[in-house]
């Protein structure tokens, strides 16, 4: 790129009006400095990057300018690139049929419009001149209304992405419609108070530590004004609830929020030190939404805050608690490298950051903008926890809403194009607290005579309240029904009527009597000598490798050929590795070793997962030297991460012992998550107490519990055709783990077929034939498996309906009653 860089470029902003002259010079380096760092797949897709090439940034930069029309031309693309962004076209840029990545037009605009900070917006006009989004004159006198009810406060970095990305500009913008009455006033606010504290569940607390935000979300269940003008609570306000928590033993998590606590350093520090001397508090979870929209509040003062997280953490440990925190996103025009920064950060310091998604119609409601969210989330060291269906339906949110239908069918696109290890649980927050969407709870019917609201099925009791919150007793949204779970009034459109389940009937199948030890002990051999998801759904024909879905392939380690890291080379939608050895993955630590720094150079993988079984059974072996050199292998990173986790098997909670925390604390602290599944075995462990007591210990230990596996593994084979596990056992088991534990502890209720896993009553569907069971993969269908197999043909005894969903027999597993999921 020969041109002459010294001219100027003016940019006019139609609607603020303003004027920015820029050099050219600086322009032409934030694109090189982005297109050497970021300008990869990951943050610009493959069609750009095809375009773009290998190469450093002017390199790039110069191809870029060729392909739109402007070789040798910076000045003429770039007055392309700001003459759309000054008049808000900017939103999806085309440039001669090449579409400029998002991130791209935000790092040009850092350059532009530089600054950090955040604004408090108090009328029309100056939300036009801040923004340059266009505010027609015809809805300036009732956005003035919305503003004056609904406060609107904006970060230097979110106002660059909302001039960029609609997506993002929708969720912060003001809008007129949020002076509609339709919706609740509050739709959670704990069924007890006291000072700052709520609290919703026994186990756990939520602490009120500032009462604003940075940046004001519009679909946020806090909207209401009386929530962000009240004062901060103080210092003396944060010891009195600790000491509410300090005199309440059953309480093991405190939820950290607010507002931003962020905001408050005074009250997150009295907080964390005054919660530390309790010897019952286990985790702090601290929830922000800066790390999307405000990532300044974490990276000023050379990172002063995050450093003072990764101290204080380590304090915890002391102690023998853990702190994680937890952030939204909602759109993958949100993520920037900043907020990945932040991520990988805390992830590698032992700080586990969870995200929690709520569903935004004309937003994130169609399933491959949350894909690749998701994706990009995770290379960086984050887990994903929910999606919040339906957004809340709070007074002025009815432009964000879906039905229940709309986001229950969302797991099927995501379940088919996802890796499982970030596959998010489909949540609903009632008034009285959360339920999981066909495993802990469901719609029964619609409310007689008000078509807004439909009955939900919670996982929750009358005598659950009675110990914390008796005033739950006088609410008159709630039912008793048969089962004695709590039925409560939600408001929300049904969508599809075949979701109204109806009530469960009364349980008529026997339970299994309980098994003998010398049982129990070989079904654990088993487990320790047989990989359980080892079966291709299509065929590789490769040796020592399976692929598992479209994201995930399964490796041997002790035969790696060279055709295996060509297949995952060829693919990009594979994301995950599963490395398996003959006796243990970590007795082929050298080998795995060679094989991970090869994998390295795939960019479109992002995750490794060594498979583990001697973390289980044999955690001594963990060594210093194993620990550190499983770090090493850990690239936690911003540009092309690869993280590295650990996949281990229990079956009951007495096999968890303090080793285990010990080693998992210090894998943690390495940013290795270690995460375990669990076969549900017919009188072993198919209670609800066995698996809340396992769920609860895995908890405690640090170890993610993944999967529950309800049927179709190898180790479930003949012995559950024996001792079957009941459909209406899982349901029982699910509403104990929501309602009893934390809901960090609620693993995926996962049946294991040959054709790919499937989450029980979500993307599966029994079907019942007399005796036998079968189940439809209602997830994939002929065209999922031909893209990774072009000559697949369903295996003898697989069936398929008219849409060319799978349908087969569940061995082992058994349905009394023809309710759909129990």
């Amino acid at each position: 790129m020969k041109e002459n860089l010294d001219g100027r470029l003016t940019i006019r902003f139609e609607h603020s009006k303003k004027e920015a002259d820029v050099p050219l010079s600086t322009l032409v380096d934030g694109a090189v400095k982005f297109l050497e760092f970021y300008g990869n797949a990951q943050f610009c897709g493959r069609e750009f990057i095809a375009v773009t090439g290998q190469g450093n940034g002017k390199t790039k930069l110069a191809a870029l300018l060729g392909a739109t029309g402007y070789e040798a031309d910076a000045m003429g693309f770039f007055s392309a690139v700001f003459g759309a962004i000054g008049s808000a076209r900017a939103q999806h840029l085309v440039v001669n049929e090449i579409t400029i990545p998002h991130m791209l037009l935000v790092a040009l605009l850092e350059r532009v419009i530089p600054g950090h900070g955040y604004l408090s917006i108090k009328n029309p006009q100056r939300l036009e001149v801040t923004t340059n989004l266009d505010i027609p004159d015809d809805r300036r006198g009732d956005l003035q209304k919305v503003m004056d009810k609904y406060p609107v406060r904006l970060s230097r970095h979110t106002i660059r992405q909302m001039m960029v990305s609609r997506d993002v500009a929708y969720q912060y913008m003001p809008f007129v419609e949020e002076l509609g009455s339709v919706g609740h006033v509050n739709t959670w606010i704990g069924q007890f108070h006291e000072g700052l504290l709520e609290q919703m569940y026994q186990n756990r607390v939520i602490f009120l530590l500032n009462m604003s935000c940075p940046v004001y979300c519009r679909f946020c269940f806090r909207k209401h004004k009386e929530s962000r003008n009240e004062n901060n609570p103080t210092v003396e306000d944060v010891k009195a609830a600790v000491k509410h928590v300090a005199d309440s033993p059953s309480i093991k998590e405190i939820v950290v929020t607010g507002g931003d606590p962020f905001l408050n350093r005074a009250n997150m520090a009295a907080t964390i030190d005054g919660l530390m001397a309790v010897d019952h508090v286990q985790t702090l979870r601290l929830a922000t939404r800066s790390v999307a929209y405000y990532p300044d509040l974490f990276l000023e003062n050379e990172k002063a805050y995050l450093k003072y997280l990764k101290q204080k953490s380590l304090e915890l440990q002391q102690n023998g608690k853990r702190m994680e925190l937890a952030t939204h996103f909602i759109h993958p025009d949100e993520v920037s490298p900043e907020a990945l920064d932040i991520i990988s950060d805390l992830v590698k310091n032992g700080i586990a950051v969870y995200i929690q998604t709520p569903f935004l119609s004309d937003c994130n409601d169609t399933g491959p903008e949350l894909v690749k969210l998701f994706h990009l989330l995770r290379g960086a060291g984050a887990e994903l926890h929910y999606i919040y269906i339906p957004c809340s339906p709070i007074h002025g949110n009815s432009i964000y809403w879906k039905s229940l239908s709309d986001g229950i069918y969302m797991a099927k696109h995501l379940r088919a194009h996802l890796s499982d290890r970030v596959m998010p649980r489909i949540c609903t927050a009632t008034p009285i607290g959360k339920m999981d969407w066909h495993t802990s709870g469901w719609a029964v019917e619609r409310v007689a005579d008000n078509e807004n609201f439909v009955w939900i099925r919670t996982p929750y009791t009358p005598a659950y309240f009675k110990v914390f919150a008796p005033l739950t007793e006088k609410l008159t949204n709630i039912r008793t029904n048969a089962e004695g779970t709590i039925d409560i009034q939600y408001m929300a459109k049904i969508g599809d009527d075949s979701l109204l389940l109806g009530e469960r009937p009364v349980k008529v199948a026997p339970k299994n009597a309980l098994a003998m030890d010398a049982d129990v002990s070989a079904l654990k051999e088993e487990l320790i000598a047989t990989c359980q998801t080892d079966v291709s759904m299509v065929e590789t024909n490769i040796k020592g490798l399976s692929r598992l879905h479209e994201t995930r392939v399964l490796v041997d380690a002790d035969g790696v050929e060279k055709e295996a890291l060509a297949y995952i080379a060829e693919d990009s939608r594979i994301t995950d590795v599963v490395v398996t050895a003959r006796e243990d993955a970590m007795d082929s630590l050298y080998v795995i070793s060679k094989f991970v720094r090869q994998l390295q150079d795939i960019s479109h993988v992002n995750a490794v997962r060594l498979r583990s079984m001697a973390f289980a059974t044999s955690p001594e072996i963990y060594t210093l030297g194993v620990v550190n050199t499983l770090g090493d292998l850990n690239r936690l990173s911003v540009v092309n991460p690869l993280r590295l986790e650990i996949e281990t098997w229990f079956v009951q909670d007495q096999e968890v012992q303090p080793i285990h925390a010990a080693v998992a604390r210090r894998l943690n602290n390495k940013g290795i998550t270690v995460y375990a599944n669990v076969p549900l075995l017919g009188g072993v462990n198919d209670t609800d107490t066995a698996i809340h007591d396992l769920a609860y210990v895995l908890r405690r230990s640090g170890i993610e519990f993944h999967h529950l596996y309800v049927a179709g593994l190898p180790v479930q084979g003949q012995w559950n055709i024996k001792h079957p596990v009941d459909s209406y056992d899982v349901i029982d088991i699910a509403t104990m783990v929501r309602r009893e534990g934390s809901g960090r502890e609620i693993p995926r209720y996962i049946i294991a077929t040959p054709l790919g896993e499937v989450d029980y009553g979500l993307t599966s569907q029994f079907i019942r034939q007399g005796d036998a069971l079968k189940i439809k993969l209602t997830c994939y269908d002929t065209d999922y498996y031909r893209s990774m197999d072009p000559r697949f043909c369903f295996p003898k005894g697989v069936d398929q309906d008219l849409d060319g969903h799978p349908v087969m027999e569940l061995p082992g597993f058994v349905k009394t009653n023809d309710f759909p999921i129990s």
